[in-house]
């Protein structure tokens, strides 16, 4: 398949309800190899830069996009991001493309992608977007391609410098960062041994994290012990501390990525707990590689079928604003009901996994958000609850530590993913 044919088959299933990296897994294998890369990029750099495309394809269409037809609207989409984003010379961005929309959409609607695509290519020296310090909030939600009501929560808590900063990198695509799973960590600069054709690069203020800048994945893996993570989710399990107290589970584990590098840094027996019986799937083939001692169950973070842990982490579900550049269709799927949903859930998981762990024991509650309900206030209400639970941050002061001891990656200063945490101990 053309690769911009099948972005715009990606962008389609997406439209229709499907997940980015479903709808890529399914359509990518029909096309070329040496062209799966390219039409990866355009469609989830449409998805990631909505927003900001339309804005470009308002300034040259003769119509708003609302009475746009659904079908050529992602086309132009395709042609706008190639332009404006890939700098792909105009005649192969312009000519391809409609070639390409030409098969679906027959001549006449094709003709009009053409047409604006052109008058696009001929005008692209103006802005057609408003000043950031006149306009943050319009700003941001164009050019920077958020939603408005995540724009105006983030403006209330950040100044706009940072928050311009946070947009940019969600929008940037994710590095394939590597996480070293050996117990000595090794120096910034040294950079582990690898099967041939993989290149890695380490990670400034992460050291054992190495951002695969050549070869696959799956030839990266294939000769260290290591797992794919990001540097945020690697903090919480640095987060966590010392050697923890057995039995460890990792409650809403899938993939399972933590609960492996909870077993390969303290030599602890872990048990992966998800209520997903195949996203827990997953985390078979990795830690039989690896071999760790872990083992996975199916189950139910609000109700765990187990009598007593030393350790529990809580990683929950959560709204992801820490990790939108990971998830290229996320952010438009989002709404402020939404976040209440998951506050609610959120709560009947940490309390759930509260009863299972003994007097004395460690409750690790996580997650990838960067929103207050989600992190501290959640944290703050659940002691207030349960006075039998008291904050212990780590023993020794980390860069992504706040002042009360929890953990909290910010991706605009870290360049990394985002991440919470909270260290909670159990007392008589």
């Amino acid at each position: 398949m053309n690769p911009r044919a099948a972005a715009h088959r990606i962008l389609a299933e997406v439209r229709a309800g499907a997940l980015s990296d479903r709808a890529a897994s399914r359509i990518l294998p029909v096309v070329d190899p040496a062209d799966r890369g390219l039409a990866l990029e355009i469609a989830f750099g449409c998805l990631r830069l909505r927003a900001r495309l339309d804005a470009w394809v308002r300034a040259f269409a003769d119509r708003p996009t609302r009475r746009i037809d659904a079908d050529v609207l992602d086309w132009l989409r395709i042609g706008v991001y190639q332009l404006t984003e890939l700098r792909t010379p105009d005649h192969a961005a312009v000519g391809e493309t409609v070639r390409a929309a030409r098969g679906g959409l027959g001549r006449g609607k094709a003709g009009y992608v053409n047409a604006v695509l052109r008058a696009l290519a001929r005008g692209r020296d103006a802005d057609p977007f408003p000043a950031p310090e006149a306009d943050p909030v319009a700003y941001l939600c164009s050019w920077g391609s958020h939603p408005e009501w995540l724009v105006r929560r983030w403006l209330e808590r950040w100044p706009l410098s940072d928050v311009r900063r946070l947009v940019e990198q969600q929008n940037r695509p994710p590095d394939v960062v590597v996480r070293m799973l050996t117990g000595d960590e090794p120096a910034p600069s040294e950079v582990p041994e690898v099967p041939e054709g993989v290149e890695l690069t380490p990670v400034a203020g992460w050291p054992r994290s190495f951002t695969l800048a050549k070869g696959s994945p799956e030839a990266a893996l294939s000769g260290l012990r290591a797992v794919i993570q990001d540097p945020a989710a690697s903090a919480v399990v640095d987060y966590v501390g010392g050697r923890p107290a057995e039995p460890v589970l990792d409650a809403c584990a899938a993939p399972g990525t933590k609960a492996l590098g909870l077993a390969a840094a303290h030599g602890v027996r872990v048990v992966a707990l998800d209520i997903s019986r195949r996203r827990l799937a997953r985390l078979a083939a990795p830690a039989r590689r690896l071999d760790l001692p872990v083992s996975a169950a199916v189950a139910d973070a609000r109700r765990l079928p187990v009598a007593e842990a030393g350790t529990v982490l809580a990683d929950v579900p959560c709204t992801g604003t820490g990790v939108l550049r990971r998830r290229a269709d996320a952010r438009w799927r989002l709404e402020p009901r939404g976040l209440d949903d998951l506050v609610a859930l959120q709560r009947e998981i940490v309390d759930g996994c509260a009863e299972a762990v003994r007097p004395g024991g460690l409750l690790v509650y996580s997650t990838c958000s960067l929103e207050y309900e989600e992190n501290e206030a959640q944290v703050d209400a659940f002691l207030d609850r349960r006075p039998d639970y008291r904050r212990e941050p780590p023993e020794l002061p980390e860069a992504c530590v706040t002042s009360r001891g929890d953990l909290f990656v910010r991706p605009w200063l870290t360049g990394t993913d985002g991440a919470y945490a909270a260290r909670l101990r159990r007392v008589a």
